[in-house]
């Protein structure tokens, strides 16, 4: 709901990233795949001083991403995490599909290391 409160408008755009083939079908009976359509909120502006500047989230890991979209293609874009190192340790996950499509795929807080076992 932070990505709500700061920007004043939110605007609609066709996505212009790579088109790649469809997801391919599972074969495996026990694994069931359920897509679920979400909506990702977009803007032209680059995010980085913003959250910065609003939460205190620094960028932190980047990469190539994936988004599936309702009709089971996928966009292709540059994957930004953003995290505040201090608390209450708040997150952002945004895919960018170019120079001026920059949306937000999830936030949250509390966000730390998962650890099986023994910590490290």
């Amino acid at each position: 709901m932070k990505w709500l409160a700061t920007v004043m408008c939110l605007l609609a755009f066709q996505v212009a990233a790579q088109e790649l083939p469809n997801m391919p079908q599972v074969e495996e009976p026990e694994t069931k795949i359920i897509p679920l359509p979400f909506m990702l909120q977009c803007t032209p502006v680059a995010a980085d001083e913003m959250l910065e500047k609003l939460y205190g989230e620094l960028g932190f890991l980047e990469g190539d991403g994936n988004v599936f979209k309702p009709d089971m293609t996928i966009a292709t874009g540059k994957m930004r995490m953003f995290i505040d190192p201090e608390k209450p340790r708040s997150w952002t996950i945004m895919i960018e599909f170019g120079p001026e499509l920059h949306c937000m795929m999830m936030s949250g807080e509390d966000i730390g290391p998962m650890v099986d076992g023994d910590p490290i």
